[in-house]
């Protein structure tokens, strides 16, 4: 079986456990255009399958004066500092997506802004210790923290205005994917009410896999790719949410299977498929969200206002709510013995903020030279 069949297999394995799930046939969809739904937060963390941890978060000063500048920070696997690993040399004003393969490998995606129409990409396989040029993307990323995925053998699959497209040997080639009309077209695309992409992933095998908000009441909007046909493959939505839209918040591959941070309405429900099937998170409700993180074991953490935060430790546990956290927290940081790191960030300051029996504590500070002015 050639690596692109298995790709087909394991596609057909997920909207079959689609069905298993109950995620059923809704009827006709509404001819009215949906109103495009607010784009996931780009601020974010996440655990690499080496150990090391990655966020991504925005300082500096005001967005509306294109005086902000996302950073990307790495603490790697054994360590206890953060480091500062943005790549140098392209305004990041528009924002940072990345994505990792798997062990120390990381591709760094450039979000337009001001004259940079395009999406320049960095590679790094050292934990951002250095980094190489890659891409570009032409079209440039769209706004979501899973715009960027990189799976196997350099393979990438961007998301741009119009669609998603697939690179080769980390986008040194491109090709379309799907666009959002065409994937709104397909019956599991009607059934969902494609109204925007918001997330891609690989399965293991290297099936691509992408994530949309849907306009239909109920239904999480996940596609496989099998054989150039869209599939179904999302989990099916509680009941208690299923009179509301749901969006894709994040998509991500995690060992065998996948994470998924749904919104539905004022609700966010944490999904995780191991291979076989989905199993669904109970709702927490969050009036406002502003950041996801993505931690090892299938652990998930949401910062929903400047104060409140709350964590999953996996499947199967339930949302735990978080002391009030410090003033400018941006992020969460999960580690796999279940510890949880408040990341903050204001002007040029970095903190982390480590969460003990007591409270919040300063773990540690990190000074970012900010070069303001440098985007008039």
């Amino acid at each position: 079986m050639s690596a692109r069949q298995a790709g087909w297999a394991a596609a057909g394995v997920l909207a079959a456990a689609v069905a298993v799930a109950g995620c059923g046939s809704k009827p006709a969809p509404s001819t009215a255009t949906p109103p495009a739904p607010a784009p996931p937060p780009l601020a974010t963390s996440f655990a690499s399958t080496a150990g090391s941890s990655w966020a991504v978060v925005e300082m500096g000063g005001s967005a509306a004066q294109e005086e902000d500048f996302w950073q990307l920070f790495v603490l790697p696997a054994g360590t206890a500092k953060w480091k500062l690993a943005t790549p140098l040399g392209v305004a990041d004003n528009g924002g940072l997506v990345v994505a990792s393969p798997g062990g120390e490998s990381l591709v760094t995606g450039f979000r337009p802004s001001q004259l940079l129409a395009y999406s320049p990409l960095a590679a790094s396989s050292d934990d951002g210790a250095s980094w190489s040029s890659a891409g570009p993307v032409n079209s440039g990323l769209t706004s979501a923290p899973d715009a960027l995925a990189a799976g196997p053998g350099g393979s990438l699959i961007a998301l741009t205005s119009g669609g998603a497209e697939l690179g080769q040997r980390l986008g040194a080639s491109w090709t379309r994917l799907s666009s959002t009309r065409s994937l709104a077209a397909t019956q599991a695309g009607r059934a969902c009410g494609v109204s925007a992409l918001t997330g891609a992933a690989f399965t293991s095998s290297g099936t691509p896999i992408l994530a949309a908000s849907c306009s239909r009441p109920g239904v999480a909007g996940i596609f496989a790719d099998r054989g150039g046909s869209w599939s179904a493959a999302g989990p099916a939505v509680p009941a208690s949410l299923d009179h509301q839209d749901v969006g894709v918040l994040r998509l991500t591959a995690a060992g065998p299977g996948l994470i998924a941070l749904l919104q539905a309405g004022k609700n966010i429900v944490a999904a995780w498929y191991d291979g076989t099937r989905w199993t669904v998170s109970a709702p927490l409700h969050a009036a406002t969200l502003k950041s996801t993180a993505i931690g090892p074991g299938g652990s998930v953490g949401v910062i929903l206002n400047g104060s409140h935060g709350a964590t999953l430790a996996g499947p199967g546990a339930a949302w735990h709510v978080l002391p009030a956290l410090p003033k400018w927290a941006a992020t969460l940081a999960l580690g796999s013995s279940g510890q949880v790191d408040a990341i903050a960030a204001n002007g040029g300051t970095f903190t982390d903020w480590r969460l003990a029996p007591a409270g919040w504590s300063l773990a540690q500070t990190v000074h970012v030279a900010i070069p303001y002015g440098s985007s008039s």
